[in-house]
C-alpha cells in the first residue's frame, strides 16, 4: 500500500507547571491494504487517564486495519457497537477502574481501494486539506465533551465514510490545536491545514513526524497551555515534482 503516516505529542505548559504528565498519545499504523491515524485525549478530572489514552490509541492503530473488511459495510449502529465491544476491554488492561478510563477518540482509516472510515467520539478534528470532516462535540459546557468509557459512548461515537476518487491527506488534532488550526467565521481549515496536507505527500514519514514535533513546540505550545496532539495520514498521492514546507 502506498501510504505515509506520522504523529507528534507534546505535554502542555499547564501539566508541566503542576507535575501531571501529558494526556494525550496519538498513533499511527498500517497494513498491507489500509492505514490508520488516531488521537487520543486523556480527561484531565481522572487520574491517569493518559493510561488509558495510550491503551486505546495504540490498540486502535493495530486493530482496525485488520477489521476493517469487516466493519465498512456494517449499519452506524452495529459498527459502533462493534468497536466499543472490543475497544473497553483494552481499557480495562491498564487496571484502573474504567470509570477512570476517560478519553476521547479520533480516528481516521483509509483502505487501498479509496474507502475511508473516521470515527471520532468527543473533542478534535479531523481535517482534509480544504474541509472539515468531523468536528468536535462538547457537552452541555463548552468544557465538557464525550468519552469512549462512558455509558452513552454508542450514542456519541460518530462514523462517517465516503470514497476516496484519488489521493487523500488528513490532519488529526486534539483540542488543543484543533481551535488555532480552524476559521470558526468560514467554517473551514486554516490555510496551514492545506500547506501540512501538500508537505506530507513530498517528505518521508520521519521527516513529517519531525516537523509535526516542531511545529507542537514552535507554534501551537504559544497558543495553548494544554497537552497538544498531531497525526497526519496520507494515502495513494499524484507524482508530485515538488516539495512543499512543513513549517508552518
Amino acid at each position: 500500500m502506498n501510504a505515509k503516516h506520522a504523529s507528534a505529542t507534546l505535554q502542555g505548559i499547564s501539566h508541566k507547571f503542576h507535575g501531571l504528565p501529558c494526556q494525550d498519545e496519538a498513533c499511527t499504523g498500517q497494513s498491507d491494504s489500509c492505514a490508520v491515524a488516531a488521537i487520543c485525549d486523556g480527561a484531565g478530572s481522572c487520574a491517569h487517564s493518559e493510561l488509558a489514552a495510550q491503551a486505546l490509541c495504540r490498540w486502535i492503530v493495530c486493530w482496525l486495519p485488520d477489521h476493517f473488511d469487516e466493519l465498512y459495510p456494517l449499519d452506524d449502529d452495529a459498527l459502533v457497537s462493534r468497536v466499543l465491544e472490543a475497544g473497553l476491554p483494552q481499557l480495562d488492561r491498564t487496571g484502573l477502574p474504567r470509570e477512570s478510563c476517560s478519553c476521547t477518540l479520533v480516528c481516521a482509516a483509509r483502505h487501498q481501494d479509496g474507502r475511508l472510515l473516521i470515527l471520532h467520539i468527543g473533542d478534535g478534528f479531523v481535517f482534509s486539506a480544504n474541509e472539515v470532516l468531523s468536528y468536535p462535540e462538547n457537552g452541555l459546557f463548552a468544557e465538557e465533551t464525550y468519552f469512549f468509557n462512558a455509558a452513552s459512548a454508542a450514542s456519541h461515537l460518530r462514523v462517517m465514510r465516503r470514497r476516496e476518487s484519488g489521493s487523500t491527506s488528513l490532519l488529526l488534532t486534539s483540542d488543543g490545536c484543533g481551535d488555532a488550526l480552524y476559521d470558526a467565521r468560514s467554517r473551514a481549515p486554516v490555510p496551514a491545514v492545506a500547506k501540512l496536507c501538500r508537505g506530507i505527500a513530498q517528505h518521508t514519514s520521519e521527516e513529517v513526524a519531525a516537523a509535526l514535533k516542531r511545529n507542537l513546540e514552535v507554534v501551537f505550545a504559544r497558543e495553548s497551555d494544554d497537552d497538544l496532539s498531531l497525526a497526519m495520514l496520507w494515502c495513494d498521492p499524484p507524482e508530485e515534482t515538488t516539495r512543499a514546507s512543513l513549517s508552518l
